[in-house]
C-alpha cells in the first residue's frame, strides 16, 4: 500500500505525464536542433536537465544512454558517441528553452530522444523522435553512358507513408530527367546512361506527418560537357564561319578524340593546334561555310576506356532569289534543315552615327522584291526563330537588292557626269600646254636681246608697210577716173 502511494505521488507531481512526442527529420551532415520546453520557477535554484536516448538492443529491450546531463550544481556531462557531438545552450533556460543541438548528424545518431526538466519537485518530460535522412550515390564519380543509382534512406524508418521528391541542383527534375528515371524501390533511383547535365548535388526532400527534411549527396559525371545534349544543332549562315563546340570535363584529357562526317570533312574544316586550347577542349572550325557543308559531324572520344560521343547537325541558311519575267522577283529564306523552325521574319537594318536599328516588315518565308523598295541604305536580313528563340540569320546584300529595285546606290557616279569631266580635263590640258609652249618661247628670246629688237622692228616695219597699203587703196577708190 505504500507503495502504490508513493507511485501515485511521483506520477501525480509530473507536469503532463511524458508530454507530447515531437517529429524532427534532418539530413546526414547537417544540425539537428531536438526541441524542448518547460515552465519554470525564476527563482529556481534546484534545476535539473537531462537528455537520454533511447535504443533498442538484443532480445527487443531497450537502454537508455545519456546524452547531455546538467546537475543541479551546474556540472555538465556528455555521454560517449552523439554525446559528445551534442550541446544544450544555458543562455535560454531563463526562458523555458532546452534544446539539445547535434552537429554532424550521422545516420546512427536517428532515435527516440526524451528530455526531463526538473524543477524542485516539479518534472516535466518531452519525447523527440530523431529521424536522419541520407543519400547515397553509386558510383558517386562516374563516366559518361554508364548507370547510377541514387538512394534516400530514413533512419529510423517512419512506420506510416512518406512523401519523397527529388532535385537536382536546387531545382525539381525536369520532364526530360524524370523520363529517364526508373523506379527500382521505394526509397531508390536508378539513372540509365548518365551525362555531365546530371553533375550536381542531388537532394532528396521528405515529408512526414507535416514534418518535412532534406539530404543532399553530390554526383560527378566525366565527359563531354558541351554540347550536353547527345544530338544537337548548330546553325549557320553561307559564307560564314561556326566553331563546333566539343568540350570535355575540365581536366580531362580525352584518348582517341577526332571528328568524322559521313560526306567527308569540308575543306575549309579544322581544328585550332592544341597550344592554343585547354587540352580537353576539342572543338573545331569552319572558316568558310559552303551550302553544302550541312549534315551531322561527330565528335568523339574515350574517357577512362569508355567511348563517349556528341553528334551535331549543322544547318546552313542563306537568301536565294525567284522568279521570272512575268512574276515578280522573290527572295526566300532557305535552310538546309527547317526541323525545329516555328517562324520567320524579315528586318530592315540602318546605321545612323553608330545606332543600329532593326525594322520588321514582313513574317513569312518568301517576301517580293517590292516589299523592300524606298527603304534607302541598309541590309536585308531573314531570321528564323524556334522554341528557344532567335537561332539565326541570313543576310541579302545591299548591292543586289539595288540593281534589283532599279534605284541609284548611294554615292555612285553615272555615266554622264564621268564623260564631263574628262571632257574638262582635257580642255584644262591644252590649256596647260600652250601656256607652257609660250613660256618656253618667251624664254628662249629674252635669252637674246638684239635678236628680239630686230625682230620687234621687222613686225613694226611689216606692220607700217600693211598700213600704207591700206591707206593707198582706199585713196584709189575715192578719186574718180
Amino acid at each position: 500500500m505504500l507503495l502504490l502511494v508513493t507511485l501515485l505521488g511521483t506520477a501525480l507531481s509530473m507536469k503532463g505525464g511524458c508530454g507530447e512526442e515531437t517529429e524532427v527529420l534532418v539530413g546526414a551532415g547537417s544540425t539537428a536542433l531536438l526541441p524542448c520546453a518547460a515552465s519554470i520557477t525564476s527563482s529556481s535554484s534546484a534545476l535539473r536537465v537531462q537528455w537520454v536516448r533511447s535504443s533498442q538492443k538484443q532480445q527487443q529491450k531497450w537502454v537508455q544512454n545519456t546524452v547531455w546531463r546538467m546537475d543541479s550544481s551546474g556540472m555538465e556531462f556528455r555521454g560517449m558517441g552523439v554525446g559528445k557531438r551534442s550541446r544544450c545552450f544555458h543562455a535560454n533556460f531563463s526562458k523555458g528553452v532546452f534544446n539539445l543541438q547535434i552537429a554532424n548528424t550521422q545516420a546512427e545518431d536517428g532515435g527516440e530522444y526524451l528530455c526531463s526538466v526538473t524543477d524542485g519537485t516539479m518534472t516535466t518530460n518531452q519525447r523527440v523522435t530523431l529521424r536522419v535522412i541520407e543519400v547515397s550515390i553509386l558510383p558517386a564519380q562516374a563516366v559518361e553512358g554508364s548507370n547510377v543509382e541514387i538512394t534516400c534512406s530514413i533512419t529510423p524508418p517512419p512506420p506510416s507513408l512518406v512523401t519523397m521528391s527529388w532535385r537536382l541542383n536546387s531545382s525539381s527534375l525536369m520532364p526530360e530527367n524524370r523520363d529517364r528515371l526508373q523506379r527500382s524501390s521505394a526509397k531508390s533511383q536508378k539513372i540509365l546512361a548518365v551525362s555531365p547535365r546530371h553533375t550536381g548535388a542531388w537532394t532528396c526532400a521528405v515529408q512526414h506527418n507535416g514534418k518535412e527534411g532534406k539530404a543532399t549527396q553530390s554526383l560527378t559525371v566525366t565527359g563531354i560537357t558541351s554540347p550536353a545534349e547527345e544530338v544537337s544543332q548548330v546553325y549557320a549562315e553561307v559564307g560564314s564561319q561556326v566553331r563546333l563546340p566539343c568540350v570535355y570535363t575540365a581536366g580531362v584529357v580525352p584518348q582517341r578524340s577526332d571528328w568524322s562526317r559521313d560526306k567527308g570533312l569540308p575543306s575549309s574544316f579544322r581544328t585550332p593546334p592544341l597550344f592554343s586550347r585547354p587540352p580537353w577542349d576539342r572543338s573545331a572550325i569552319i572558316e568558310r561555310v559552303e551550302a553544302g557543308d550541312h549534315g551531322v559531324y561527330r565528335c568523339s572520344g574515350a574517357v577512362q576506356g569508355t567511348r563517349v560521343q556528341r553528334q551535331l547537325q549543322l544547318v546552313t541558311a542563306q537568301v536565294v532569289t525567284g522568279g521570272s519575267k512575268n512574276t515578280p522577283t522573290t527572295l526566300t529564306c532557305q535552310l538546309s534543315d527547317t526541323t525545329g523552325i516555328i517562324s520567320y521574319q524579315w528586318v530592315w537594318v540602318t546605321n545612323l552615327n553608330g545606332i543600329q536599328t532593326v525594322t520588321p516588315f514582313h513574317w513569312e518565308k518568301t517576301v517580293t522584291v517590292a516589299k523592300m523598295q524606298s527603304r534607302g541604305p541598309g541590309q536585308c536580313l531573314c531570321r528564323y526563330s524556334g522554341k528557344q528563340g532567335i537561332l539565326g540569320n541570313a543576310t541579302y546584300h545591299l548591292p543586289f537588292t539595288s540593281a534589283l529595285e532599279g534605284q541609284k546606290k548611294p554615292g555612285a557616279v553615272s555615266s554622264g557626269m564621268i564623260t564631263g569631266l574628262v571632257i574638262l580635263f582635257l580642255v584644262l590640258l591644252l590649256i596647260v600646254l600652250q601656256l607652257y609652249k609660250n613660256h618656253r618661247r618667251r624664254k628662249m628670246i629674252l635669252q637674246y636681246p638684239a635678236l628680239e629688237t630686230i625682230v620687234h622692228s621687222s613686225i613694226n616695219a611689216q606692220e607700217r608697210t600693211e598700213r600704207s597699203r591700206a591707206d593707198t587703196k582706199a585713196l584709189d577708190q575715192q578719186t574718180p577716173v
